[in-house]
């Protein structure tokens, strides 16, 4: 496919920001060339004869496959009652050649528009089909197919031919061609298959084919752009935020804008924080716009203001309008959406709970109290604790596996070094006083998934 169509000498430098046409953006992405499948069906029915139709169509395809790359691959087709393949292959060196196919005279009696757009989709379909095709239509008439499949275009046949289309603009960039040369054809039913199809009139044959490189070239284009403008701006935030709320004050603090673009270049407008229920964020020192070239890092001094209330898990983030050069291009002659999210934000720490100057030292006094009075309690309750003196016996089934001395209120118990099969075994014994003044033990011990 040849990429001279479009002028691919300019160039866009990323430093200017008037508004660019899709020309310039194309050349902008240093596309590589890269082969294309055109597949050509054309009307051989008797009445193409008329006017010199068939002739003139015969020139502007020679005209056409001249232009073409030696890579390309064209699929000639024509059709009326039936559909014949009269060629298929690259063009290479002798493109007069691929047209030399085609009948001397168009001698048919009907015109299966359904069937003969069938057979381009096969053609289409094929493993070997290059990423880039374009399918052209040419016919003066309307559709007339007795005994066809396709003669009723609301036919379930025709809506299979849509199916077939969408599935192969899956994988393939399709640009798609109905060429009437009469005032009122049926050519215009290529858009029931491919909603996207230009129509072509006769006067417009000639120009709008020495186009067609070019808009495969700009379907390239689109579906590289498509990628790279999904991804999303991205905002680091550094500075100390949760002083900000804590103390009242404003704090300073950098934001840095990272563009993920490797061509498109963008500005951001009405810069606005976005910050968590509760909370208002205000950020002083912004531009208003900034400007970001392709994969550029722009961090800007700022300071930011926060009041409110925070939660365990309060951000902020920003908001803007983004805006681009490219944007009327890419919207409007490519077809890419343009609206780029903005991504990236710092968590805000609750502020801690401050007490007036005159409560604080009842508060410390007021602590020192409950923690005298917890002391208290323990000892009271060691106090209360009865001491111990005998053995503890462990005893697994019917048989005696150690017997540990207990003494004490209180006191850790391990297996003793010589219990080997106690390795394992630990926990506490204690004095418990029990009802009518009587005394016990309260024992709490681990081995392996037992408790007693």
């Amino acid at each position: 496919m040849a990429l001279g169509v479009l002028g691919a000498a300019l160039a866009v430098p990323t430093t200017a920001h008037a508004e660019v046409g899709v020309d310039d953006v194309v050349s902008a992405l240093g596309l590589a060339s890269e082969p294309a499948d055109y597949v050509v069906l054309v009307d051989t029915s008797g009445s193409m004869t008329a006017g010199g139709r068939y002739q003139k169509v015969r020139s502007e395809l020679g005209r056409l496959v001249r232009g073409l790359a030696a890579d390309d691959r064209v699929s000639l087709l024509t059709f009326d009652t039936r559909v014949s393949q009269r060629f298929r292959g690259v063009v290479g060196k002798h493109p007069d050649a691929v047209v030399a196919k085609l009948p001397k005279k168009a001698a048919g009696k009907h015109t299966d528009i359904g069937a003969a757009i069938a057979a381009g989709l096969t053609q289409l379909e094929k493993a070997d089909t290059h990423r880039l095709a374009a399918l052209i239509l040419i016919t003066d008439g309307k559709v007339d197919a007795p005994g066809s499949t396709y003669k009723n275009p609301k036919s379930s046949a025709w809506q299979g031919l849509q199916t077939r289309a969408s599935a192969l603009e899956a994988d393939h960039q399709v640009a798609a061609y109905a060429v009437a040369l009469q005032a009122s054809t049926d050519a215009g039913l290529l858009k029931k298959v491919f909603p996207q199809a230009t129509e072509v009139s006769a006067s417009q044959v000639g120009a709008r084919f020495a186009q067609v490189g070019g808009d495969l070239v700009r379907l390239q284009a689109a579906e590289a752009l498509k990628q790279e403008v999904a991804q999303p701006i991205t905002v680091a935030w550094a500075g100390d935020l949760g002083h900000a709320l804590a103390e009242g004050e404003s704090v300073d603090a950098e934001l840095t804008f990272s563009s993920p673009y490797a061509h498109v270049p963008v500005t951001l407008t009405d810069v606005q924080p976005v910050a968590s229920d509760g909370l208002t964020v205000t950020i002083a020192g912004l531009p208003d716009e900034i400007v970001l070239e392709p994969g550029q890092d722009l961090a800007l001094p700022v300071q930011v203001a926060v009041s409110g209330s925070a939660g365990w898990s309060s951000t902020v983030g920003l908001s803007a309008t983004v805006s681009s050069p490219w944007r009327d291009a890419l919207t409007d002659q490519l077809g890419v959406e343009f609206a780029p999210a903005i991504e990236g934000t710092a968590p805000i720490p609750a502020a801690p709970i401050k007490l007036p100057p005159s409560l604080v030292p009842a508060l410390a006094a007021i602590t020192a109290a409950v923690a005298g009075l917890a002391a208290l309690l323990w000892l009271v309750r060691l106090v209360r604790m009865p001491s111990m003196n005998g053995l503890l016996s462990v005893r697994y089934g019917e048989r005696d596996l150690a017997d540990i001395p207990v003494h004490g209120r209180r006191m850790k118990i391990e297996a003793p070094e010589a219990a080997t099969e106690l390795k394992g075994l630990s926990g506490t014994v204690s004095g418990r006083r029990l009802a009518r003044g009587q005394n016990g033990v309260a024992v709490d011990l681990r081995f392996g998934a037992e408790r007693a």
